[in-house]
C-alpha cells in the first residue's frame, strides 16, 4: 500500500508544488504516519480518504472542487498526531507549508492550509472543498457497526496512556459535542447516506462510556 501512496504523493506534489522537496516531504510524512502508536490515523486512515475522495469526486455536488488541493489537505492533515497536544492540526499545517514553501504563495496551498487547520474542530464551513474533506474525514463514524467498534477501539489504544475514567469522560464529552449538532455532516451527498448510522454509533458508544452505578461496585 505505502508504495501506491508514495507514487500518488510524487505525481501530485509534482503537479501542484513541484520543485525537489517531494522526497523530503515524503519521509516526514512516512515517519508520522508510519509509527508504530498510529493504530487509527496512520497510513491506512490516509489511504481510506484517498479511497473515499475518488469515489465521490465525479459526482456533480463535486466535481467542480479543486481535488488535487484536497489530496494534499487528506495527505497532511494528520501528519503530526501527538495525543497529549491540542494543536496537531495546526502543527501539521505547518509542516506542509514549510515543505511547499518553495513553490511561492497561491490560493490553492492557502486552501489546503486552511483545510488541515479546519479538522481541528470539524465546524461549520463555507467552503465546498472543506466541507467535503471534512465529511471524508467523519465518514468512518457512519461505518457499519463492525468497522466503527475497529475504529474506537484503535483510537483507544492510541490513548493507551490515558486511564479508563479519564478516557470515558473525554470520550463522552466529544461524543456528547458531535451528537448535539444538526447535522454531522455537511455535505449532502455524505448527509444522505451517513448521517442515520453515525447516530445510531456515536449514540451506543456513548452509552459505553457512562459510568457504571454505585450499586453495581457493590
Amino acid at each position: 500500500m505505502d508504495g501506491l501512496l508514495r507514487t500518488r504523493f510524487r505525481a501530485l506534489w509534482s503537479r501542484t508544488v513541484g520543485g525537489d522537496a517531494a522526497e523530503a516531504a515524503w519521509r516526514t510524512l512516512d515517519a508520522g504516519y508510519g509509527a508504530g502508536m498510529r493504530h487509527y490515523h496512520g497510513w491506512k486512515h490516509i489511504a481510506d480518504l484517498l479511497a473515499g475522495h475518488d469515489a465521490v469526486r465525479n459526482l456533480p455536488e463535486f466535481v467542480d472542487l479543486d481535488h488535487d488541493a484536497l489530496d494534499l489537505a487528506i495527505v497532511f492533515h494528520d501528519a503530526i498526531y501527538e495525543t497529549d497536544r491540542t494543536d496537531n492540526e495546526a502543527r501539521s499545517a505547518d509542516l506542509f507549508t514549510t515543505h511547499a514553501a518553495p513553490a511561492g504563495e497561491s490560493e490553492r496551498l492557502r486552501s489546503v492550509d486552511a483545510m488541515i487547520r479546519a479538522t481541528a474542530t470539524h465546524g461549520p464551513s463555507p467552503d465546498p472543498a472543506t466541507r467535503l474533506m471534512l465529511d471524508l474525514d467523519l465518514a468512518v463514524l457512519g461505518a457499519p457497526p463492525s468497522t466503527y467498534a475497529a475504529y474506537k477501539a484503535a483510537i483507544r489504544r492510541e490513548y493507551g496512556a490515558v486511564s479508563e475514567s479519564a478516557w470515558r469522560l473525554g470520550r463522552a464529552d466529544v461524543l456528547g459535542r458531535f451528537l448535539a449538532r444538526p447535522r454531522l455532516y455537511q455535505t449532502d451527498h455524505f448527509h444522505d447516506r451517513l448521517e442515520a448510522s453515525a447516530r445510531v454509533n456515536l449514540t451506543a458508544e456513548m452509552d459505553l462510556q457512562k459510568p457504571p452505578l454505585i450499586g453495581e461496585y457493590l
